[in-house]
Protein backbone atom coordinates (compact mmCIF):
# COMPACT_ATOMS: atom_id res chain seq x y z
CA UNK A 1 0.00 0.00 0.00
CA UNK A 2 2.99 2.04 0.66
CA UNK A 3 4.41 1.70 -2.60
CA UNK A 4 1.23 3.07 -4.48
CA UNK A 5 0.72 5.87 -1.84
CA UNK A 6 4.61 7.09 -3.52
CA UNK A 7 4.01 6.30 -6.81
CA UNK A 8 0.81 8.06 -6.23
CA UNK A 9 2.94 11.01 -4.65
CA UNK A 10 5.37 10.89 -7.82
CA UNK A 11 2.40 11.47 -10.42
CA UNK A 12 0.78 14.15 -8.41
CA UNK A 13 4.16 15.86 -7.77
CA UNK A 14 4.76 15.66 -11.58
CA UNK A 15 1.01 17.16 -12.17
CA UNK A 16 1.24 20.17 -10.20
CA UNK A 17 4.45 20.93 -11.85
CA UNK A 18 2.69 20.39 -15.10
CA UNK A 19 0.04 22.69 -14.61
CA UNK A 20 1.95 25.35 -13.12
CA UNK A 21 4.09 24.91 -16.67
CA UNK A 22 0.55 24.94 -18.60
CA UNK A 23 -0.61 28.25 -16.39
CA UNK A 24 2.35 30.17 -17.28
CA UNK A 25 2.32 29.17 -20.99
CA UNK A 26 -1.07 29.79 -21.19
CA UNK A 27 -1.00 33.33 -19.71
CA UNK A 28 2.10 33.80 -21.62
CA UNK A 29 0.26 33.19 -24.83
CA UNK A 30 -2.97 34.71 -24.29
CA UNK A 31 -0.77 38.54 -23.49
CA UNK A 32 1.30 37.96 -26.33
CA UNK A 33 -1.64 37.04 -28.53
CA UNK A 34 -3.51 39.76 -27.28
CA UNK A 35 -0.81 42.04 -27.96
CA UNK A 36 -0.91 41.32 -31.84
CA UNK A 37 -4.49 41.73 -31.83
CA UNK A 38 -5.38 38.11 -32.14
CA UNK A 39 -6.55 36.96 -28.86
CA UNK A 40 -7.39 33.91 -27.13
CA UNK A 41 -9.97 33.97 -25.40
CA UNK A 42 -10.13 30.20 -24.12
CA UNK A 43 -6.42 30.34 -22.77
CA UNK A 44 -7.59 32.15 -19.93
CA UNK A 45 -10.00 29.93 -18.87
CA UNK A 46 -8.28 27.27 -19.15
CA UNK A 47 -5.06 28.66 -16.88
CA UNK A 48 -8.05 29.30 -14.35
CA UNK A 49 -9.08 26.20 -14.39
CA UNK A 50 -5.55 24.73 -14.48
CA UNK A 51 -5.04 27.15 -11.35
CA UNK A 52 -7.94 25.74 -9.21
CA UNK A 53 -6.89 22.41 -9.46
CA UNK A 54 -3.10 23.29 -9.05
CA UNK A 55 -4.10 25.39 -5.64
CA UNK A 56 -5.16 21.82 -4.22
CA UNK A 57 -2.58 19.96 -5.46
CA UNK A 58 -0.05 21.77 -3.97
CA UNK A 59 -1.68 22.33 -0.78
CA UNK A 60 -1.84 18.39 -0.85
CA UNK A 61 2.18 18.14 -1.53
CA UNK A 62 2.51 21.06 1.08
CA UNK A 63 1.17 18.87 3.48
CA UNK A 64 2.99 15.93 2.27
CA UNK A 65 6.22 17.68 3.05
CA UNK A 66 5.09 19.30 6.02
CA UNK A 67 5.52 22.82 4.19
CA UNK A 68 2.90 24.39 6.04
CA UNK A 69 2.54 27.68 7.99
CA UNK A 70 3.28 27.07 11.52
CA UNK A 71 3.10 28.80 14.65
CA UNK A 72 6.60 27.92 16.39
CA UNK A 73 7.18 31.39 17.63
CA UNK A 74 4.77 30.21 20.17
CA UNK A 75 4.85 26.34 20.26
CA UNK A 76 8.80 26.04 20.86
CA UNK A 77 8.82 27.14 24.18
CA UNK A 78 6.49 25.09 25.19
CA UNK A 79 7.36 21.50 26.76
CA UNK A 80 7.51 18.79 24.11
CA UNK A 81 4.84 16.75 25.37
CA UNK A 82 2.58 19.72 24.99
CA UNK A 83 3.61 20.42 21.63
CA UNK A 84 3.12 17.01 20.85
CA UNK A 85 -0.51 16.98 21.69
CA UNK A 86 -0.88 20.22 20.16
CA UNK A 87 0.62 19.18 16.64
CA UNK A 88 -2.37 16.13 17.31
CA UNK A 89 -5.05 18.18 17.87
CA UNK A 90 -4.59 20.75 15.00
CA UNK A 91 -4.34 17.56 12.69
CA UNK A 92 -7.41 16.78 14.04
CA UNK A 93 -8.76 20.32 13.39
CA UNK A 94 -7.26 20.64 10.66
CA UNK A 95 -8.75 17.35 9.31
CA UNK A 96 -12.38 18.15 10.02
CA UNK A 97 -12.43 21.52 8.22
CA UNK A 98 -11.25 19.71 5.13
CA UNK A 99 -14.26 16.88 5.99
CA UNK A 100 -16.48 19.78 5.58
CA UNK A 101 -14.14 21.36 2.49
CA UNK A 102 -15.55 17.65 0.51
CA UNK A 103 -19.42 18.35 1.71
CA UNK A 104 -19.91 21.72 0.07
CA UNK A 105 -17.07 20.99 -2.36
CA UNK A 106 -19.40 17.89 -3.62
CA UNK A 107 -22.48 20.49 -3.29
CA UNK A 108 -20.86 22.95 -5.62
CA UNK A 109 -19.57 20.46 -8.32
CA UNK A 110 -23.46 18.61 -8.48
CA UNK A 111 -24.68 22.64 -8.74
CA UNK A 112 -21.56 23.49 -11.43
CA UNK A 113 -22.41 20.69 -13.74
CA UNK A 114 -25.46 22.17 -14.93
CA UNK A 115 -22.99 25.65 -16.11
CA UNK A 116 -20.41 25.41 -18.80
CA UNK A 117 -17.29 27.49 -19.77
CA UNK A 118 -18.35 28.81 -22.86
CA UNK A 119 -15.04 29.36 -24.55
CA UNK A 120 -13.82 25.94 -23.48
CA UNK A 121 -16.90 23.99 -23.63
CA UNK A 122 -16.57 21.96 -20.75
CA UNK A 123 -19.09 21.82 -17.58
CA UNK A 124 -18.04 24.01 -14.50
CA UNK A 125 -18.05 20.79 -12.24
CA UNK A 126 -14.60 20.28 -13.65
CA UNK A 127 -13.26 22.90 -12.02
CA UNK A 128 -15.04 22.68 -8.54
CA UNK A 129 -14.25 19.28 -8.57
CA UNK A 130 -10.78 20.52 -7.27
CA UNK A 131 -12.01 21.22 -4.14
CA UNK A 132 -13.88 17.89 -2.79
CA UNK A 133 -10.59 15.47 -4.93
CA UNK A 134 -7.87 17.84 -3.18
CA UNK A 135 -9.54 17.77 -0.20
CA UNK A 136 -9.74 14.15 0.21
CA UNK A 137 -6.13 13.79 -1.15
CA UNK A 138 -5.43 16.27 2.04
CA UNK A 139 -7.01 14.76 4.27
CA UNK A 140 -5.12 11.09 3.22
CA UNK A 141 -1.89 13.00 3.70
CA UNK A 142 -3.12 14.22 7.08
CA UNK A 143 -4.01 11.46 8.45
CA UNK A 144 -0.95 9.60 7.79
CA UNK A 145 0.76 12.66 9.25
CA UNK A 146 -1.55 12.19 12.30
CA UNK A 147 -0.68 8.65 12.97
CA UNK A 148 3.30 8.77 12.69
CA UNK A 149 2.64 11.95 15.39
CA UNK A 150 0.55 9.50 17.64
CA UNK A 151 3.50 7.04 17.18
CA UNK A 152 6.07 9.10 17.72
CA UNK A 153 7.26 7.97 21.15
CA UNK A 154 7.40 11.24 23.65
CA UNK A 155 11.12 10.97 24.11
CA UNK A 156 11.69 11.46 20.39
CA UNK A 157 10.04 14.45 20.93
CA UNK A 158 12.44 15.55 23.44
CA UNK A 159 11.01 15.39 26.51
CA UNK A 160 10.85 18.48 28.66
CA UNK A 161 12.21 21.85 27.87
Amino acid sequence: MRQLYLKFSKVENILANALLIAIFALVFLSAFMRTIGSPVNWAQDAALVAFAWMVFLGSDLAIRNTKLIGIEVLTKHLPKNVQKYLDIIFKIIIIIFLMVLVKYGYTMVITGARRSIPTLGISYAYVTAAVPVGSLLMIISIIIKLIEAIKTPMIKWGGEN
